[in-house]
């Protein structure tokens, strides 16, 4: 990489900030094909996982930058104040913006991987962050980002994985509604009506389906997926959906 630094980027005009903006957007994501990363040990983890990724490094001029590593993308410098609209949750140190990696498409016909497919609709960036840094510390074998899903890539996702979005296989899926026509793999649906997951055994291979905050299952899924639930106490109703994913996940590993 060349030593000499870029210009500052002073103005709320440049294209580059501009751009930068845009990947705290799911269309922006989309539309560049890259997405930001914050905080010092996801960028280690980004860097150790995915490093010919990396696009470019986001800074401030007085900014330490890892110098060994710089040749793995561009440099771009902001003014503090610039700096400080990009980086949203306040991270310290400098970002990074990667490229999105592909992610095949679900084939509910193919062979299907030992042990849980788990379903993803969360709307929420993170609750769809924290479900894939939980499938991941618990071994599931796969995840499916279902249509209503939040992309995995917005900045709140990213952190609330921690690092974990790099560790277990992402694939596109289809829509909720379009789940009950499974017939490859028995599925199982999280819902507090059903039989306490002490008390039911799960096959070698099987999915696990979350409903939407907020909305629950649909009644195609109801009567299509056999409902698990979680046993609670003190008239609490049902646990955060990243919460409850992690408790199905550790209790059938």
């Amino acid at each position: 990489m060349n030593t000499r630094l870029p210009p500052v980027i002073q103005s709320t005009d440049n294209p580059a900030f501009k751009k930068l903006m845009a990947l705290q957007t799911t269309h922006g994501i989309r539309k560049h094909g890259e997405f930001l990363v914050a905080g010092p040990k996801i960028i280690a983890e980004a860097l150790r996982q995915k490093p010919k990724a990396v696009t470019a490094w986001i800074a401030t001029p007085d900014m330490p930058l890892p110098h060994a590593e710089l040749s793995q993308g561009s440099l771009v410098l902001l003014s503090k104040g610039l700096f400080r609209e990009v980086n949203l949750f306040g991270a310290p140190g400098p970002l990074l913006a990667m490229q999105i990696p592909d992610l095949p498409a679900f084939q509910p016909e193919a062979p299907w991987p030992e042990g849980c497919t788990l379903f993803i609709p969360f709307g929420d960036p993170e609750n769809v962050g924290g479900a894939i840094r939980a499938a991941a510390g618990l071994d599931a074998a796969r995840i499916v980002l279902l249509r209503e899903a939040a992309c995995p890539f917005l900045p709140k996702a990213v952190r609330a994985s921690a690092g974990a979005t790099w560790k277990i296989r992402l694939e596109s899926g289809p829509s909720l509604a379009e789940l009950p026509a499974i017939k490859s793999a028995p599925l199982f649906a999280l819902d507090m009506e059903g039989t306490p997951l002490e008390n039911v055994k799960h096959p070698v291979r099987y999915g696990l389906v979350a409903g939407m905050e907020g909305q629950g299952l649909t009644e195609a899924l109801r009567r299509h997926c056999r409902q698990v639930s979680i046993p609670m106490a003190n008239r609490i109703e049902s646990l955060n959906a990243a919460s409850a994913i992690a408790i199905a996940l550790w209790a059938w590993r």
